[in-house]
């Protein structure tokens, strides 16, 4: 099948840069190739995971036996039809809200920065500086495991920090309710936002972003930093001297040695401080 491409490294689908080989990947463009390529997997009955511009995802070395679907590419279309806007899945979060910015539409523009594709960023509810993507989300358009493509209203999903109920499906395009309000005020507090990730963030260095969950009352930046980790290294996998909930690939990490990083800083801080701290990255076929 031409959709599907054999023995690929996985290191140049996702942000981290590492880890291992998938048996078969594919990248659909359209939500018709995608059906074509699920209708594939289907028939021959082997095991398969969707990323999307795989901003929160480890693989391991280990060979993956089965099907990576990477939806970067899909759908990258924006519709707007007077202050709503429609958003392919595949569209980087960053472009949909430079677009509703230039637009005058305002509500999405306190996510700027967010790594990922719009419809992870749905899956994962992504959110910051007080806002969530599904504050203005009015419905997401899926397809579900039989293949048949749904509209899921807004009130349809439960949502919770850093997760929702979509699991299920795989987001086809999402449509968002905004305010009008100047562009050039929304340009001004998108670079101040921005400024603020460069200037916490260890943006340089591939990532993931933040490795682990807030923990109730507390951060796990902070945790982590109390417990005298920034900048310990397990090869070329370091905990960020920037950000401490950063695990950063200084150039030729391992995914053993991110891996091995996380698992250290999850035991020290439990150790130390007593909190069970939550992975917010996905970790793959470990």
């Amino acid at each position: 099948m031409k959709l599907i491409s054999e023995n690929i490294p996985l290191k140049d689908f996702y942000f981290y840069r590492a880890g291992g080989v998938a048996r078969y990947l594919a990248r659909p463009k359209t939500t018709e190739e995608l059906s074509e390529v699920l209708k594939w997997r289907q028939k021959k009955g082997i095991s398969y995971i969707v990323i999307g511009a795989g901003s929160n995802v480890l693989f391991s070395d280990n060979l993956f036996d089965g099907l990576v679907i990477v939806l970067a590419g899909l759908n990258r279309w924006i519709i707007r039809s007077s202050n709503c806007v429609i958003c392919g899945a595949g569209v980087p979060l960053h472009c949909l809200i430079e677009f509703t910015a230039l637009s005058g539409l305002a509500g999405l523009e306190n996510l700027y920065g967010i790594p990922g594709s719009t419809g992870g960023s749905c899956l994962m509810n992504a959110g910051a500086f007080g806002a969530e993507i599904s504050d203005n989300l009015v419905k997401v358009e899926v397809l579900n495991s039989e293949g048949n493509v749904l509209q899921v209203n807004r009130g349809e999903i439960d949502f919770g920090y850093r997760k929702s109920s979509l699991g299920e499906y795989i987001v086809l395009s999402a449509k968002f309710a905004l305010k009008y309000a100047d562009p050039l005020s929304l340009r001004k507090k998108m670079d101040l936002t921005a400024s603020k990730r460069d200037e916490k963030q260890p943006v340089e260095f591939s990532s993931c972003g933040s490795v682990f969950k807030r923990p109730e009352n507390n951060y796990a930046g902070t945790l982590i930093e109390s417990c005298g980790l920034k900048g310990l290294r397990i090869g070329d996998a370091e905990v960020s001297e920037k950000h401490a909930n950063f695990i950063i690939n200084k150039g030729n990490a391992s995914s053993s040695d991110i891996y091995r990083l996380i698992k250290y800083v999850k035991d020290t801080v439990y150790n130390q401080k007593g909190v069970l701290l939550e992975e917010e990255v996905r970790l793959i076929n470990f």
